[in-house]
């Protein structure tokens, strides 16, 4: 099982909520690639829920915002 960081790329900022450039989020995938399908998008929401109590909005989980890195 591969460990990826997703990280984000700049400010982002939806309905007053700040999302700062630089805030990551691990997630393990039983895959060489992580892909963008509802599962992946579910847990990256969950963990930085938990890590910086945002809630990340769905329209912002994609290749331009993030940046992901295989650990």
């Amino acid at each position: 099982m591969a460990l990826f960081k997703v990280t984000t790329k700049k400010l982002l900022v939806s309905n007053g909520k700040r999302l700062e450039a630089g805030m990551t989020a691990e997630i393990s995938y039983n895959a060489s690639s992580l892909p963008w399908n509802t599962a992946t998008k579910t847990e990256l929401k969950r963990q930085l829920k938990m890590k910086y109590n945002v809630d990340f909005p769905d329209g912002f989980i994609n290749g331009i915002n993030l940046n992901i890195e295989k650990l």
